[in-house]
């Protein structure tokens, strides 16, 4: 230990000798060590960390699954007879989707989220309120007392912390609501809501079995394996088929756990992330190395002299790694407060998708990652220069100055290959950054189906008793229509139940008939559908291809119409004319009217611009008038100058009535597009960072290499060389490792870039483009960094370097 302490106080004041090369290596390994460290703490909180329930190992999703199908919800009456049925898990709870809810009483009228869930959640995953109680099954049945559960964060910003609030009712769509109980602060299921309320209450308990909205999350019973539990509900989706071919024909049940089923669709880009960070560091280990083996030239006739004294060549190695460790160690340090800042930044940009954003923390394992990968990248960078330095030509190093004596060809060839491997780093992440690049231009590029410029929107919120009638709601948006269309500026209005792009994951599909087909169990397809008034579509400038619009004809059930996609239409009737063909959606049951299609609109991108339109029916909004309507505005004036005054028509007209969600379609598009975004983003820090590092690289190099030949390069000149030959000579050398590097990288990229074929959108892995680009690029900032060495060896005094040594 005294002898490690002497190598350790040594090594300190040795750096602090050579502040410049300090510097330079601790900024270039903060980098590296910082940026895994951030993208660590992202992974290790989302996809390393067990979720905080009670044995979450035990925790699983149950699915519905259609080939074909873009979601994998399950219907409630099919959750019942899987949850009376099966004997494989120990309890099986069933949420809502993410519902709007009103809360007036408190000032102004206000929308919030909320889950309708099964009694059971709440015990199944182990978690009790922080004050009061969870509802109980008695509370989960029609006709039962109202009762709710709220959020910490509901308590917090809603109410103030009242300590008083247990007990206390609140009303949300004008029904009064006994608070039973507040969940702890770090709670979460699915998604962030504020209040929990009994599923019997929620509307879609009642609307069969053909609309699927319903998540489902089981306990497997003790001794029960996951492949046990899926081969019997394999079984109960195949007796269900038989029982109810109308709803359930082609579905299957699937069995996933709970957190890959939270963290499946972001695992993928994380893991790739942290391999593209993990270049980032190999590269500036490569740096480091190399800066570490430019020294050797001013230490040569120290070790010598260590040697001669009777230091054995694994002492000086031992020195050397000390030095290298107190190095990556400060680097390491250095890092660790710039993943904490950059932390910071990270979640800041983080775009909504990410599950379990609200638990990212730099906690102890992320201590332990970054002291391990500060370890490691001592080694990295340190073990082979310090084999190569202790290899002492006492002979050579002992005579003047001894430069020169630990420069031989096989170190020259060590930098070499650091300077290749840095090179070819890069470039693997500058194409995984173009590719990145081109597929969100492409994304942006995508038409939507729409006019995106002019058009606000907005939500309402017209659930409760004073709404509980259609005809009512039908009133109150015939008076806001005529309202709004009556303000300065506004051109057209229209409103729907779904917008485009607003809430892709609260999308609702259901079973299409079709008069006079009779559908195979596996082909009975199934579209999404909407409601929508006459104005929506010219608002929205959705073109009409074929019929007419919808108007008031459409409403009664002897006369009712809708209108269709172009993919519907395309699917179903590739050949003829839809318009007059009969449909009915959800059951085939004989109290379904039958629904004359009356026209064709274009195709809407309505889940996101990198999801293809999917089948559609439009039906009349005036059919069955939404209790949270959705309002799009077409307007002439800036929407920031009208936001307030459609704010104030609403509340003239009821002033009980929330207003939320404004929005532009550009600022939908943006939140639409942020996932892409921000991994472009990512990779294109990633990218620059290890180009700046390769491009440092070989300029060291190349300029270490200068310095070391002076006195060749004199003799060249003394001898007739001109300027331009020692010049091309120099950029020759440079260029020759860069392209090396190159090659290599583009072999790699080729081979690696198939990976994140996932996260591209209208690019293949091998896009031709950026393969050409990006290699041009690199090649020409190499040549930029060769350059400057080159051009201070045509500067060498012929008689100053004929003196050299």
């Amino acid at each position: 230990m005294d002898s490690f302490l002497h190598d350790f106080r040594y090594a300190v004041r040795l750096l602090f000798k050579k502040p410049a090369f300090t510097a330079v290596a601790v900024a270039t390994l903060a980098l590296g060590i910082g940026a895994n460290t951030a993208i660590f703490s992202v992974v290790n909180s989302v996809l390393l960390r067990s979720l905080p329930y009670r044995d979450p190992n035990r925790l699983v999703v149950v699915n519905e699954k259609k080939e074909g199908n873009f979601y994998d919800l399950v219907s409630y009456l099919d959750f019942t007879d899987f949850k009376s049925q099966n004997q494989s898990f120990e309890q099986m709870a069933a949420l809502s989707p993410s519902w709007t809810l009103n809360l007036t009483g408190i000032s102004d009228a206000q929308q919030l989220q909320g889950f309708y869930v099964s009694a059971e959640l709440f015990p199944m995953l182990g978690v009790t309120a922080a004050r009061g109680r969870v509802f109980t099954a008695d509370e989960d049945k029609p006709g039962a007392e109202r009762v709710a559960v709220v959020s910490h964060g509901f308590w917090q910003r809603r109410f103030g912390g009242d300590p008083d609030l247990i007990g206390k009712t609140i009303t949300l769509d004008t029904q009064p609501i006994t608070v039973i109980g507040i969940m702890p602060a770090d709670f979460r299921v699915l998604d962030d809501v504020e209040v929990f309320l009994p599923l019997s209450f929620n509307m879609l308990v009642t609307r069969g079995r053909g609309v699927r909205a319903f998540s489902v999350i089981a306990r497997l019973a003790p001794g029960v394996g996951i492949e046990q539990a899926r081969g019997e509900m394999a079984n109960l989706a195949a007796s269900l088929e038989k029982q109810y071919p109308d709803s359930n024909a082609g579905f299957r049940a699937e069995v996933a756990p709970l957190h890959e089923h939270i963290t499946g669709k972001i695992r993928s880009t994380l893991l790739l992330l942290l391999s593209a960070v993990s270049f980032v560091l190999l590269i500036a280990c490569a740096n480091v190395a190399s800066l570490t083996l430019a020294r050797a030239t001013s230490r040569s006739g120290e070790l010598a002299i260590r040697s001669a004294m009777g230091a054995g060549r694994w002492r000086i190695v031992r020195q050397l790694l000390v030095e290298s460790m107190v190095l990556s160690m400060t680097g390491g340090a250095a890092g660790f407060l710039l993943a904490v800042w950059g932390l910071e930044f990270l979640l800041s940009l983080s775009p909504p998708n990410i599950p379990r954003l609200n638990e990212i923390s730099i906690d102890p394992v992320v201590l332990v990652f970054t002291l391990g990968v500060s370890i490691l990248t001592s080694i990295g960078f340190g073990l082979v220069p310090a084999l190569k330095l202790s290899r002492v030509d006492l002979s050579s190093a002992l005579k003047e100055g001894g430069r020169g004596a630990m420069v031989g060809a096989g170190t020259r060839r060590y930098r070499s290959a650091l300077v290749v491997a840095e090179m070819a780093l890069a470039i693997v992440l500058l194409i995984g950054s173009g590719l990145l690049i081109r597929s969100f231009q492409r994304l942006l590029d995508v038409k939507p189906g729409f006019a995106t410029e002019n058009l606000i929107t907005f939500s309402l919120a017209l659930q409760g008793t004073t709404y509980s009638d259609a005809r009512r709601r039908a009133e109150f948006y015939q008076r806001l229509e005529e309202r709004l269309s009556g303000l300065p500026g506004v051109s057209s209005i229209g409103a729907t139940t779904r917008l485009p792009m607003l809430n892709p994951t609260n999308n609702i599909t259901t079973t299409l008939f079709i008069e006079g087909r009779d559908w195979m169990a596996t082909e009975q397809p199934e579209v999404d559908f909407r409601r929508s008034t006459p104005g929506y579509f010219p608002t929205m400038s959705i073109p009409l291809i074929k019929g007419r619009q919808m108007d008031d004809r459409d409403v009664p059930i002897a006369t009712r119409g809708a209108l269709i996609n172009q993919a519907l239409a395309n699917r179903f009737w590739p050949d003829e004319d839809p318009i007059g063909k009969r449909i009915k959606i959800g059951s085939n049951t004989p109290d379904n009217p039958w629904v004359t299609i009356v026209g064709v609109v274009g195709d809407v991108r309505h889940l996101g611009l990198d999801v293809e339109p999917r089948p559609e029916v439009y039906f009349p909004y005036m059919t069955s008038p939404a209790t949270g309507p959705i309002i799009a505005v077409r307007t002439s004036l800036p929407a920031d100058t009208l936001i307030a005054a459609l704010r104030g028509q609403v509340h003239e007209l009821d002033p009980s009535v929330p207003v939320s969600q404004f929005s532009t379609i550009p600022q939908l598009i943006t939140r639409s597009v942020a996932p892409r975004r921000f991994n472009m983003f990512l990779f294109g820090v990633f990218a620059a960072v290890a180009l700046l590092l390769a491009v440092t690289g070989i300029y060291s190099v190349m300029s270490y290499a200068v310095t070391q030949r002076t006195h060749e390069m004199g003799v060249r000149m003394a001898l007739g060389a001109q300027r331009g030959d020692v010049q091309r000579m120099v950029v020759g050398q440079g260029m020759k490792l860069a392209l090396a590097g190159i090659s290599v990288g583009l072999i790699a990229a080729f081979a690696l870039t198939r990976l994140m074929s996932g996260l591209l959108f209208g690019v293949s892995p091998t896009d031709v483009p950026t393969f050409v680009m990006v290699p041009v690029l690199l090649a020409l900032v190499a040549t930029a960094a060769c350059y400057v060495p080159a051009l201070r060896a045509t500067r060498v005094d012929p008689m100053i370097a004929l003196r050299y040594e």
